[in-house]
């Protein structure tokens, strides 16, 4: 094939052919040939329109006379890019094509692009120059692609926080007293804590506004505001006059910590509950020095702190139950009541509790061991210590509000052991259930006053009569209210429960043993084999069991 066929546009950016019959040649052009002479033309790097090659062969290979033809087979391009924008708009990419022997990109077609596409917020410099670089190391028509701008996420305030300024007697139990070379005293609690009249009690830190968020294109994600929650006050407490954010105590006595407060109680000391002191019924709070002996009750309205053991007897209080070295019941027939009871209006902190009934409004915390105990709690149960060596849930039968934290789960031996998890999630879907009903009825008020509004639209105005105006107008005015209250409950409840739901698990920081039946909310799961460390939560398909 003649090199004249081949012809260079003026402008130097297209290569055309020169098609006709070759007649007069025996050999048929292949499209090697066409290459050859491009490449002769310093037009390897160009861009080549396939399908034109093959209509400039099949002319050049034709068998008889026709018209000639120019056909542009190659030509110049400068490189090219692509912007996309993520579906959310918090994140946008660049994707740079290779030029064909034409211009690379440069940094401000990169930023041009960017403009045109409305990408204004979180572009990063850095990217842009790597993108730049590597760009320019393509080969013809070859890509590479890069994401070059990031939104940013609203950071959400934090609500009110509450700090407490005087020991918590159950951290101790949980957390022993610490001697020197990093060792610790497992019988040594501490003195009993107690606090004077005007005693600083609690501060609370102030909930923060949060930082609104953005997108890529500008839009501003505004951040939720956290809700500056007041001071619960109970028995003993008040607001200092001086500082609005410190609680103060209001008379000298026995510190409980509660939510968001701390209670001041009046204290009875006794050095220990035995058949020679009785039974003990106090109005306020019981700390006694010594043990509870087996046979014996204490009932109190406030909390009871045990610096020793409790064994087989019957404690009751209306706030928190701190058990400083232990529970003893004994081991009784299946059916039979247990000879060890425990029952707390708050929490129940104690170092083990073996054949015993432990029932709390709050939290249940042991930090060595929990043995053939039937547990029932509306918070959480945590079966370990501080420093995470010792923890044992095995046996017996556990109703936990929400999630169950333990060292081991089980024993080697299989022995039977049952934990129902979250089951605080019916009282948080009654209460979407409940609201869920208001909005639909707020909904169906609307629609009915709607259809009032159109039928007194159809008398003459002059005939309309006041009264009912005005009631219509109200009327409307009240369920508009109540049904966007109604609405917003809905979704708070709504969010409260997913965000549980995500978060609640049954967790075994070192092993769980076969034999141990889990519940998760509705979903059952039997363990059938030893694991080590392992947590169960609820997923979209349901239960499911990882590896820690």
């Amino acid at each position: 094939m003649s090199q004249s066929l081949l012809k260079l546009s003026k402008d130097n950016n297209a290569i055309s052919i020169h098609a006709h019959p070759l007649l007069e040649v025996t050999s048929l052009v292949e499209r090697t040939d066409i290459y050859q002479e491009l490449s002769s033309q310093h037009g390897n790097d160009l861009f080549l329109f396939e399908s034109a090659i093959d209509s400039a062969i099949a002319i050049l290979n034709a068998d008889k006379h026709l018209s000639p033809q120019s056909i542009v087979i190659a030509e110049r391009r400068d490189a090219s890019l692509i912007v996309k924008t993520a579906k959310n708009n918090m994140s946008a990419s660049i994707t740079v094509i290779g030029a064909y022997g034409g211009q690379d990109i440069d940094g401000a077609a990169l930023i041009s692009a960017l403009k045109q596409n409305n990408i204004v917020k979180g572009v990063r410099k850095n990217l842009l120059q790597t993108l730049l670089t590597k760009s320019h190391l393509l080969g013809p028509g070859e890509k590479i692609t890069m994401q070059v701008a990031l939104g940013r996420l609203p950071q959400h305030g934090d609500d009110s926080a509450f700090e407490p300024l005087v020991d918590d007697m159950s951290l101790r139990v949980l957390t022993p007293r610490k001697l020197d070379h990093d060792k610790v005293d497992m019988r040594d609690l501490g003195e009993l804590c107690s606090v004077a009249q005007g005693q600083s009690l609690m501060r609370r830190i102030r909930a923060t506004a949060g930082v609104d968020g953005y997108s890529v294109l500008g839009e501003v994600l505004p951040a939720k505001a956290g809700e500056d929650k007041p001071f619960s006050l109970y028995d003993g407490a008040a607001i200092s006059d001086y500082d609005e954010d410190i609680l103060i105590a209001t008379q000298s006595g026995v510190p409980i910590i509660k939510k968001n407060g701390v209670q001041v109680d009046d204290a009875l000391v006794v050095k220990d509950v035995s058949p020679t002191t009785g039974h003990v019924n106090f109005d306020g709070s019981v700390v006694i020095q010594g043990d509870v002996k087996p046979g014996m009750k204490v009932t109190v309205s406030g909390s009871v702190t045990v610096l020793g053991f409790v064994e087989l007897a019957e404690l009751e209080a209306g706030a928190d139950i701190i058990v400083a070295k232990g529970i003893l019941g004994k081991q009784s027939a299946a059916d039979s009541e247990f000879a060890c009871t425990i029952r707390a209006g708050g929490k129940i902190t104690s170092k083990f509790a073996q054949y015993t009934l432990l029932d709390a409004k709050d939290d249940i915390s042991l930090s060595h061991h929990a043995l053939h105990c039937h547990i029932t709690t509306r918070g959480k149960l945590s079966v370990v210590d501080e420093t995470k060596r010792y923890g044992t849930l095995s046996g017996g039968y556990a109703s936990v509000g929400y999630s169950v934290h333990a060292l081991n789960i089980g024993a080697l031996a299989g022995t039977a052991t049952s934990i129902c998890a979250f089951t605080n999630f019916e009282h948080l879907r009654k209460q979407i259930s409940e609201t869920s009903r208001l909005w639909e009825e707020e909904k169906d008020h609307l629609s009915q006053m709607r259809e009032a509004q159109i039928k007194l639209l159809k008398i003459p105005t002059h005939k309309r009569p006041p009264e009912l105006v005005n009631k219509v107008i109200e009327s409307h005015r009240l369920h508009s209210a109540n049904l966007i209250k109604h609405k917003a409950s809905y979704d708070k409840f709504k969010e409260e429960y997913l965000d549980v739901l995500s978060q609640v698990s049954i967790t075994a920081i070192k092993c769980i043993n076969a034999g141990v039946n889990c519940q998760l909310e509705k979903y059952a799961l039997p363990v059938s084999q030893e694991h080590g460390p392992t947590v169960i939560r609820i997923r979209e398909q349901g239960i499911e069991l990882k590896p820690l």
